[in-house]
């Protein structure tokens, strides 16, 4: 910002601190927080330090805001200890009073500058929980939208992923509801769903959120941003030997970083990022130019995980260019931050292997390399194992069934903008012949694409083999259910089941039966409810069961009855008898629950009860009793 816009500035808030005087300070809190943030961090404090926060006529939530400015600002400076600091004095404010935006905004950036200086979930996240708890019980849905999205990315191992990919499902049902779309917001759902494929090794689709977010990013020219997604790129396309993406992203950061401001650290992560590449390409002179460069810009960064992290890529570079004692050094101040991640346990072996070399240990070397691969091996084989794949491509759907609807929402009113100008000079243009031959067609085409966009909308929420609702129509539809029934204060009943054993039908009798198996469970299924109740198929040969105006006797009752008719008659399939059976389990609605994906998670928990118990079996949820 030049002189005379900080002159300006100054002047401006000179007004604003006589206007408080006269009408006190909540008038003033908004020309407060656009001075702070028009200026450099330094002018923010500046600004900021010209306020006594201790007056006592300033309400907790109006300090707590002051404080939330002062964290900001400490944060864009990268001084994370005061940054921090200033937030835990604005949560401890408003902590105990009802929960306001300025507390979960504030747990939330906290959590921010906790990953900035850790990079360590197990203390970032913590903050993202809670303020998770405070945004479902506040009336803010952008803001638990918000919430939503950057609690996905605590959930990023093989094991859990499938609850970040719940979160940023019911993010992007908040935001499919809104009337404005929230550029930033849907930026950060596509980084968010790029870092969970990421996680479980899905690299390709990882690469495409990333760019889909960059590209978000850049249509409203956030430079940072979009800096941080070509960052996220890089990695993918490393991750996918594919070296010329990895090359345009490279070419992409210089761009950027020459942008900005030279004390900003995007030429650090440029040059960190391009030892990278060269390091895996084995080109390792023009790594140690590069890493090296990086080092020398240590000063413009505050991120102590990245600067951690180019020391053991220099190592790694020196000790592949056959220089054992420089990699050793590289390796030995690496590890010297005691506070690197715990969890990149394959980074600090590394690091012990080279110092172990150089220290003439070549046994301890190799064990701990060995300890690399076995580390390395385990993570691919949680990757493979975990039933996370369908999950994680069943969002990816999601997203583009999301993005599709805006599409056809834009295309809609461009085609009525054109009509509406084509019939105009038809009416000027045409005789009155060709006028009603035109009106013909223009029918004719309308009823087509009115009966063509039916179909289409049909095909896109029913599910190809069992002609049920798919997934997505399930939840969407199933979640105006419950909450129309929440809001009339009537009962509702969630039910849940797959079949038992489904694998074993599948290797005795082949896959061609099982999907049998499945068409008729849905056929039954469908025979016992009535015609209202929502049943779709969400998973292999998983089914979900939304049930208006039922009550828990109802709901159990009516799931005995399908587990009794589905166990009760053989199934032939062509010339094949197959007996199967199904386990069901079954969530209620509660006046404190209004979401579906809640009473899903309840009734899947009551069916787990009943696989474990034996299965061909009915349970109701915990919360039920």
């Amino acid at each position: 910002m030049d002189f005379i816009t900080k002159k300006i500035w100054r002047v401006y808030l000179g007004c604003a601190l006589v206007l408080m005087s006269i009408n006190g300070f909540a008038n003033t809190l908004d020309i407060l927080e656009s001075a702070v943030l028009a200026v450099n961090p330094q002018e923010g404090v500046v600004l900021l330090n010209q306020f006594d926060i201790a007056n006592s006529e300033l309400t907790p939530q109006q300090q707590a805001k002051v404080f939330f400015l002062y964290g900001q600002v400490y944060e864009k400076n990268r001084e994370l200890n005061k940054s921090i600091t200033s937030y835990d004095k604005g949560i401890a404010l408003v902590k105990y009073l009802p929960i306001s935006d300025i507390l979960i905004d504030s747990h939330l950036e906290r959590s921010f500058a906790l990953y900035l200086k850790t990079n360590d979930p197990a203390v970032y996240c913590e903050d993202r929980k809670q303020a998770l708890i405070y945004a479902r019980q506040h009336n803010n849905s952008e803001l638990l939208a918000k919430t939503l999205t950057q609690n996905a990315f605590c959930y990023n191992q093989p094991d859990n992923v499938y609850q970040g990919i719940s979160l940023l499902d019911e993010a992007m049902l908040i935001i499919n509801k809104s009337d404005n779309i929230n550029t930033h917001r849907k930026a950060m759902i596509y980084n968010a769903t790029g870092s969970l494929y990421r996680s479980v090794g899905l690299h390709q689709q990882g690469y495409v959120n990333f760019e889909k977010a960059y590209q978000t990013w850049q249509s409203v020219n956030d430079v940072e941003d979009m800096f941080n997604m070509q960052h996220n790129m890089l990695s993918e396309a490393i991750k996918l030997s594919d070296w010329d993406k990895a090359d345009k992203s490279i070419e992409a950061q210089f761009a950027l970083a020459a942008m900005v401001d030279e004390t900003k650290d995007l030429l650090f992560f440029s040059h960190l990022n391009a030892g990278r590449i060269s390091l895996f390409t084995h080109d390792y002179n023009q790594a140690i130019v590069h890493l090296e460069s990086a080092v020398s810009l240590n000063s413009t960064t505050k991120e102590q995980y990245f600067i951690s992290s180019n020391y053991l890529y220099l190592s790694l570079a020196y000790f592949k260019n056959g220089k054992l004692e420089q990699a050793a050094n590289a390796a030995r101040i690496f590890r010297l931050d005691n506070h690197f991640p715990a969890n990149q346990k394959t980074m600090l072996l590394k690091a012990d292997a080279i110092i172990a070399l150089d220290d003439n240990k070549p046994t301890l070397a190799a064990n701990l390399l060995f300890q690399v691969i076995d580390i390395e091996r385990k993570n691919s084989q949680d990757i493979v194992e975990n039933q996370v794949v369908s999950r994680s491509l069943d969002h990816n759907f999601k997203v583009a069934e999301f993005e599709n609807e805006l599409l056809a929402n834009k295309l809609a009113i461009n085609e009525l903008n054109w009509s509406s100008i084509a019939d105009k000079q038809r009416i000027n243009e045409l005789r009155m012949s060709l006028f009603f031959v035109t009106l013909i067609v223009l029918v004719c085409i309308v009823l087509f694409l009115f009966f063509s966009r039916k179909t289409l909308k049909r095909r896109a929420q029913t599910d190809y083999l069992t002609g049920l609702s798919n997934r997505g129509h399930t939840f969407q539809k199933g979640q105006k259910i419950i909450e129309r029934c929440w809001k009339k204060q009537k009962p509702a009943a969630v039910i849940i089941f797959d079949i038992d054993n489904f694998k074993a039908i599948n290797d005795r009798y082949g896959h061609h039966i099982g999907d049998l198996a499945i068409k008729a469970a849905a056929m039954r299924t469908k025979s016992w409810l009535k015609k209202h109740d929502l049943v779709g198929r969400i998973g292999g040969e998983e089914f979900l069961i939304i049930l208006e105006d039922t009550t828990q006797e109802e709901g159990f009752s009516i799931s005995d009855r399908l587990r009794n008719g589905i166990a009760s008659q053989s199934f032939q399939f062509e010339d094949q008898s197959v007996d199967f059976t199904i386990s069901l389990g079954v969530a209620v609605l509660k006046d404190d629950v209004t979401s579906l994906t809640t009473l899903v998670k309840q009734a899947d928990d009551a069916l787990y009860q009943a696989k474990f118990s034996g299965k061909n079996k009915v349970y109701l949820s915990a919360q039920c009793a």
